[in-house]
């Protein structure tokens, strides 16, 4: 089941009680259209198209389009108050979104309007991640329920391709428009070689330790700590530098690599605080993200090694983290309004400003 790790349900599926239900409807009423407080909304995805057009999403239906290499910010009318969890870009003015409940919006002008697309009947499950082919009309999404869904005309129509199973997948990265991977709960990893019309299971994890803690076996024992086994892992994002090398970050502080498409995983430690995404960006280390503002980078010697300088001034969890194809500008973004970017392939990071974003909030009331 999908919030089998209760603490990281608000990262991976927005999970919200009925008391913040009855909440959230004070604050944004009941019509279609939510007001967004864009500072203090939980940004779940990201996208770059290049350094000068860039989109985050998050709750209540909130889009900040950012612009002129992350220098401005519009707050854009999405239709929704439904929260948004995904998003890709083929270009600066086609765009498609992936939210709550089978929601899924795109864009053919940059996000001047957004239009409601219809999921295949019977999804109704979160969209948490999209990823594009080789062409980039080739996109598929995913969510729990072992969801899938593929569309092959940049996101107009769509496909259900789910598997039925009750496996929440959190991630989907297509390497061309037939090879992709899926990762998700219960330490899932799948391939498919022919566009997601068939999977194979491709979860070999080397390197685990005998336990998630740093604990002897008597300590174990008197402990209650069980061994760490691969279906014990609950994986988040994924991110691959190319055919061959690949990387699936987890709860824990996992970091699963691959130097051999797949076929084995090798287990490494990127701190102990869990982590949701991971990028590679263009001629620079992967770089990966997570809770607590925690931010670790791929080091020379092949293992991983946390930014102190980001974890000292933000305390939320970080959801998501893209760049733009040459890597010149990347974003991270999580809770509580964090909006982080780079200018230097993800090697330092610098909030961005609130007072603009919260202008735009301002700016998109008044229009």
């Amino acid at each position: 089941m999908c919030a089998a790790l209760a603490a990281l349900c608000v990262t991976s599926v927005g999970c919200e009680g009925e008391a913040q239900k009855r909440v959230i409807r004070e604050r944004i009423g009941t019509s279609s259209e939510g007001r967004s407080l864009p500072e203090h909304e939980d940004y779940y995805g990201s996208a770059v198209a290049d350094k000068d057009h860039a989109w985050v999403v998050g709750t209540y239906g909130t889009i900040l389009s950012i612009t002129d290499n992350a220098s401005k910010v519009e707050l854009q009318k999405s239709g929704t108050h439904y929260s948004l969890f995904s998003v890709s870009c083929a270009d600066p003015n086609n765009c498609v979104i992936g939210g709550e409940r089978g929601l899924i919006l795109r864009t053919t002008d940059g996000g001047k309007t957004w239009d409601k697309v219809d999921a295949p009947k019977d999804v109704s499950e979160n969209l948490l991640s999209i990823s594009r082919g080789k062409d980039p009309n080739q996109i598929w999404a995913v969510g729990p329920s072992a969801t899938v869904i593929h569309s092959a005309d940049g996101g107009k129509t769509w496909e259900d391709q789910s598997l039925h199973k009750d496996e929440c997948l959190n991630g989907v990265a297509f390497l061309d428009d037939k090879n992709g991977w899926v990762q998700g709960e219960f330490g899932v990893i799948k391939h498919t070689t022919d566009g997601g019309k068939t999977w194979v299971e491709s979860d070999k994890v080397l390197g685990l330790p005998k336990y998630v803690e740093d604990v002897t076996d008597s300590e174990a024992y008197h402990r209650g700590i069980p061994e760490l086994s691969e279906q014990d892992l609950y994986l988040f994002g994924s991110a691959w530098s190319s055919p061959q090398k690949g990387y699936i970050v987890a709860a824990s502080g996992y970091v699963l690599e691959t130097n051999d498409g797949g076929a084995t995983w090798q287990a490494k430690r990127g701190g102990n605080n869990s982590l949701f995404a991971i990028a590679t960006p263009a001629g620079h280390p992967a770089v990966a993200a997570g809770l607590l503002g925690t931010v670790a980078h791929e080091n020379a010697g092949g293992n991983w090694t946390l930014d102190d300088t980001v974890s000292s001034h933000v305390y939320t969890w970080l959801r998501s983290a893209a760049f733009s194809p040459d890597g010149s500008l990347g974003i991270m973004t999580g809770g509580n309004g964090a909006v982080l970017v780079s200018h230097d392939g993800g090697a330092t990071w610098e909030a961005l400003n609130k007072d603009i974003i919260t202008a735009a909030g301002i700016a998109a009331a008044k229009s």
